[in-house]
């Protein structure tokens, strides 16, 4: 079935126009824009004017691309910021406006699983357990589970433009950096004391993406898709980037200009929440929510309301 999936989240929205669903995920042109939108935001969460004009901007421009892809039935998510926000009103009426569809707001929980879903298509079918670790812009969601789905599922106060928020210098200081790590480790080790941490940890989501981008010096989905990174490499690419302004962060090859401000705190979030999962290496998944979402509709059969 051919659908347009919009996942609204809190640094990035992201566009799948899936043509069909195979077994390693959803097969269609995929785009993604960094909008922020959490970027800036009140401490009750209302989201700032100008996050809302960059995502009007980048749905009008999204709402185009499905017009010249045949107008597909969209569906659309939004995560934590929104959420969170007591202005979501404003984001809903933006979706509405520019993709014709409804806004379907995702718990936490619902959050995770569906970036678990996505994120296992990197085992191709391999049963066992595994913990899925997502970071995001807004929140962190942390998923145990094997083949049979998903067993526990905690959604997290940490992302990069959360926690982002606490590095103010360019570079940044290293108590900034330490911070923002020590929050992870706080938190992700809180949040799932009950988990068993067994099997592989898989990654998704910019930050980890980014990791692989930079120690390939470009980003390929289809090489990194899979890849195994270490805790000294997390640790290695945090040291360099870390090191230096933001003007000659952004020549590093594999690093995109529009995560130039965010990879920082996201590096200092992974490397938290591998120690505190005791995790010495994790899987890159190039498939999570998106993928969730549409192996959703392709299983119910069911298309999304236009």
């Amino acid at each position: 079935m051919r659908a347009a999936v919009v996942d609204v989240g809190s640094n990035s929205v992201r566009l799948l126009l899936m043509e069909r669903m195979d077994p390693g995920g959803a097969v269609g042109e995929r785009l993604v824009t960094v909008t922020g939108l959490r970027r800036g935001a009140a401490a009750d969460g209302t989201v700032t004017p100008g996050a809302i004009a960059r995502l009007d901007a980048c749905l009008a421009e999204y709402g185009r691309r499905i017009e010249l892809a045949g107008s597909p039935p969209v569906v659309a998510v939004g995560t934590s910021a929104v959420r969170e926000a007591p202005n979501r009103a404003d984001i809903e009426a933006a979706v509405r406006r520019h993709l014709g569809a409804e806004l379907r707001v995702v718990t936490g929980e619902e959050e995770a699983i569906l970036a678990f879903t996505g994120a296992r298509l990197v085992m191709d079918g391999a049963p066992g357990p595994c913990t899925v670790l997502d970071i995001g812009g807004g929140s962190t969601e942390v998923v145990e589970g094997d083949e049979s789905g998903p067993a526990r599922a905690v959604s997290l106060p940490l992302g990069v433009n959360r926690q982002g928020d606490l590095v103010v210098h360019d570079p940044p200081t290293a108590d900034e950096v330490d911070r923002v790590a020590a929050e992870a480790v706080a938190l992700v080790r809180g949040g799932t004391s009950g988990f068993g941490n067994d099997g592989v940890l898989i990654g998704v989501a910019g930050t980890v993406t980014t990791v692989a981008a930079v120690l390939r010096g470009a980003y390929d989905p289809e090489a990194i898709h899979g890849m195994v990174i270490t805790r000294d490499d997390v640790a290695q690419v945090l040291a360099a980037l870390a090191a230096v302004p933001a003007s000659t962060r952004a020549l590093t090859p594999g690093l995109h200009p529009d995560r130039v401000n965010v990879i920082v705190p996201g590096l200092a979030m992974l490397g938290g929440a591998m120690d505190a999962l005791d995790a010495r290496e994790v899987v890159v998944s190039e498939r999570d929510t998106l993928d969730g979402v549409a192996m959703g509709l392709a299983r119910t059969g069911d298309e999304p309301s236009p």
